[in-house]
């Protein structure tokens, strides 16, 4: 795979400019939740490379769909985000009371022009609902975002009730201090990206693409198999324009050559494609699929339920535009173990152009990571979900203590680690 220079590229032509490349793939350092779905108290710290493991129910999905709430609620506001997913009481923590509790969300990102990870972006949420004496309810919510403006000052925002507070400071000193008013049931992550660069709306809006260009890829093998027609435009969550994201890999000859490499690699008989104009009152192009030994090449729609996947996989880690986050659910699906020392590379190469957080039940795969790479998810007995089960410390103390006689991936399948069915 080639160096990662035009990812570089790429994430200095966006709005979130002037990072270093040491510091453009980790945009997300971490995230923490109360009372959000079954996120009761959790605190997580994201690595570049994030691996989520743990049985069903043990929530790494309402722990994606967390970050997936704050994309909705920058793109569509807070009651919108909240009524997709059924209103507050369906994302609020159902303990053995049912729901109840405000419900908190802090990140800490390295996204804004002098942030680092030393000194990061701060954003916090805070949500509830009151019921009037007549019986109609209506949402609280409290903001508040934190980042540095210049070197040595920076700016503070809160947002209480219809007004939000905009603080310069420097150190502890407050250089400058203005009131915007706000709607009450407008969320400051949606409405103050549209402020003037100077009052800190391009802060702001920092902070809402890096939720808002969060994609969660879950490859729907059947509708992927179709063909696309020529565009530019990015594969889709479920795949289903894989002939259009490879077509548009193509285009980059050296891009598209490490693909095939690939490719061959994990595909067995694989030797290339080929795309093929189909007719119809809109022309577009299928893939086809070049295999050793065989006299016609074969149709992608014919292809094994594999080897989509893997093509599929293989269109998002060579994207030439990724977006800021990416997931990845259920990675080792329909994938033979022999590929995931391969598999698991170019994990860690795009990982240096887009911060990935995956899902996996294979500890094959697992195996092949390092313990940092490693997020163990699980659930306890109140319903509530334990993220990380275990911190990163004691999963290389663990390692130590078994000198080599099991890998990682066989620790945590050993229930050593947690994380797996009770």
């Amino acid at each position: 795979m080639r160096p990662p220079d035009d990812g570089v590229a790429r994430f200095a032509s966006l709005p979130l400019a002037a990072k270093s490349y040491r510091d453009s793939m980790r945009p997300l350092l971490q995230i923490g939740a109360q009372n959000f779905r079954s996120l009761r108290k959790v605190s997580v710290e994201l690595q570049s490379l994030n691996v989520l493991v743990g049985p069903n129910e043990a929530g790494k999905s309402n722990f994606l769909d967390l970050i997936q709430f704050l994309g909705d609620s920058a793109r569509d506001d807070l009651g919108a985000a909240l009524e997709k997913r059924g209103g507050i009481d369906r994302v609020r923590f159902r303990g053995s009371d049912g729901p109840s509790g405000r419900v908190a969300i802090d990140v800490a990102a390295n996204v804004t022009s002098y942030s680092s990870q030393n000194a990061p972006d701060e954003y916090g949420l805070t949500f509830s609902s009151r019921t009037m004496s007549s019986g109609r309810s209506f949402l609280v919510r409290g903001e508040e975002f934190k980042f540095k403006r210049f070197r040595g000052g920076g700016r503070r925002i809160t947002v209480r009730g219809n007004k939000a507070d905009l603080i310069n400071y420097r150190g502890e000193d407050v250089q400058k201090s203005e009131r915007l008013p706000l709607r009450s049931d407008s969320l400051a992550l949606s409405t103050l990206r549209r402020l003037p660069s100077g009052e800190g709306g391009r802060e702001v809006d920092r902070f809402a693409q890096l939720f808002t260009t969060f994609r969660v890829f879950n490859v729907d093998v059947e509708r992927a198999r179709r063909p696309g027609r020529i565009s530019n435009a990015a594969l889709r969550p479920d795949g289903s324009n894989l002939a259009s994201a490879l077509i548009s890999i193509s285009r980059d000859e050296d891009r598209f050559a490490d693909l095939l490499d690939d490719a061959r690699e994990m595909v067995p008989g694989f030797e290339g494609i080929e795309f093929e104009e189909v007719g119809g009152s809109s022309p577009a192009l299928a893939v086809k699929l070049i295999e050793r030994g065989l006299k016609d090449s074969t149709w992608l729609e014919d292809a094994s339920f594999g080897t989509v996947r893997i093509l599929a996989l293989l269109a998002v880690l060579y994207d030439p535009h990724p977006p800021l986050l990416t997931c990845l659910e259920e990675v080792d699906q329909g994938l033979h173990p022999y590929v995931f020392d391969r598999l698991v590379e170019r994990l860690r190469e795009a990982s240096l152009r887009t911060q990935l957080l995956l899902t996996t039940h294979s500890p094959a795969l697992v195996n092949r990571l390092a313990p940092q790479e490693l997020l163990v998810c699980e659930r306890a007995a109140d319903g509530s979900t334990r993220l990380p089960a275990i911190d990163t410390a004691s999963i290389k103390n663990k390692e130590a203590a078994v000198g080599g006689r099991m890998q990682l991936g066989e620790l945590w399948f050993s229930g050593s680690l947690g994380g797996v069915p009770r």
